[in-house]
């Protein structure tokens, strides 16, 4: 017997039942070795036959498939390190569904100066989002930086807004400079207004806003001298002109929109509007209120009480809105903050810095800032975190937040 029909031998009785016997085991053996003998020469001959055809069709035109591309990855920070580390960038965001995202944020390629930061271009220059489970990424086909006109104050940040269920992204897109919706739980974007009939929209960042249940989107003109509001239907894109003012806050679904004047120093009343605009009633305020935390959704989801903060912003006065009256004056721990969503009756959501900013030690080393979302009880005045905390470095830097709802 040869050693390696021996050793072929071996290894059939090691995985072969107990049964089996070395005569069938031999026999098997033959066996297999003759079907080699057979099959090998035919399958080399019919490989050969395949490229001879594969070669006859590429003669004819036919072109070779070309390689999938496959998406660069995104970036995933470990807890407690920096989001934007130097020399780092984060693939795109995929076109079709994505997870919720809850932070996004601008650092402007690191650049220090306003003239530097309106001017910023590429990759570094977009925005980048955050998703739930930590991933990263850059959203490619939207504008960071806007300049409306040269050498102008308003030129800045486009604007950015996530909805409250972290499933939908406002934001202008580079490629047109129009503000589109995104949904990422299919990926696609509607286009906010007409080019040529309806409201138009402002051609300086305006503040954006979704509604609490992420259905309609305010956008507020940035334009000096032209405080207006308008409101957008997220799944048509369609825009509705409110009255003039700055948007204080809607209700859950924005049935009811309240409007009034921040910069004013003269007592002006609220005003309460209907989606289409219609102006339902006007709401003279008590004179220690003063409206602050634009921009922001000071109605309760109830749309019977308006939240605003103090002059010392550590303690929330809640208005009666059906009256404009003060009802209570309730201290705030941290603060009152901006009111951008809410989880409750008498809960919404804020943001805090939970270790402050740090100041750069040497003359190139560039701030950190970290930002956490919060809870707020104005039952009780305490607040609790909400999800992770976001680090980043940045000289100026913009940041959202939603997703708290996820």
């Amino acid at each position: 017997m040869s050693p390696h029909l021996h050793e072929a031998l071996h290894e059939l009785a090691e995985g072969a039942p107990r049964e089996v016997s070395a005569d069938r085991v031999l026999a098997g053996v033959h066996r297999r070795r003759r079907v080699r003998l057979i099959t090998v020469p035919s399958v080399a001959a019919a490989i050969a036959a395949a490229i001879l055809i594969g070669a006859t069709l590429v003669g004819r035109g036919t072109e070779p498939a070309e390689p999938i591309e496959q998406p660069a990855p995104p970036l995933v920070t470990e807890p407690g390190k920096i989001l934007n580390p130097p020399g780092v960038l984060p693939g795109p965001l995929p076109s079709g569904m994505v997870e919720p995202i809850m932070f996004a944020f601008l650092d402007h390629c690191r650049k220090q100066s306003l003239e530097e930061t309106t001017s910023v271009s590429g990759d570094c220059a977009q925005w980048r989002v955050v998703g739930r489970s930590g991933k990263q990424w850059r959203l490619a086909d939207g504008i960071g930086s806007m300049v409306v006109k040269p050498d102008d104050y308003m030129s800045g940040d486009a604007g950015m807004a996530i909805s409250p269920d972290g499933l939908r992204l406002a934001y202008y897109r580079a490629a047109d400079r129009r503000l589109v919706v995104r949904d990422l739980s299919t990926g696609k974007a509607t286009l906010i207004g007409q080019r040529t009939t309806g409201p138009q929209l402002a051609r300086a960042p305006g503040s954006l806003l979704f509604s609490n249940d992420g259905t309609r989107l305010a956008v507020t003109s940035g334009e000096p001298g032209q405080r207006r509001t308008l409101l957008a239907d997220v799944s048509s894109g369609a825009l509705t002109a409110l009255p003039s003012g700055d948007l204080i806050g809607f209700d859950q679904d924005a049935s009811t929109i309240v409007l009034g004047n921040v910069w004013s120093r003269k007592e002006k009343p609220l005003v309460f509007a209907a989606p289409d605009g219609a102006v339902r009633v006007r709401i003279s305020l008590d004179s220690g209120v003063k409206l602050t935390g634009v921009p922001g959704n000071l109605l309760s989801p109830d749309g019977r009480t308006l939240v605003t903060p103090s002059p010392t912003l550590d303690k929330a006065v809640l208005v009666d809105a059906h009256t404009g009256k003060v009802t209570s004056v309730r201290p705030v721990r941290g603060g009152v903050g901006a009111v951008l969503a809410w989880a409750g009756p008498t809960k919404y959501f804020s943001v805090r810095s939970p270790a402050g900013a740090f100041e750069p030690r040497g003359r190139n080393d560039i701030p950190t800032e970290e930002k956490r979302g919060a809870i707020v009880d104005l039952a009780t005045g305490k607040f609790t975190y909400r999800g992770p905390t976001f680090k980043f470095q940045a000289w100026q830097s913009t940041v959202a937040f939603g997703g708290f709802l996820s």
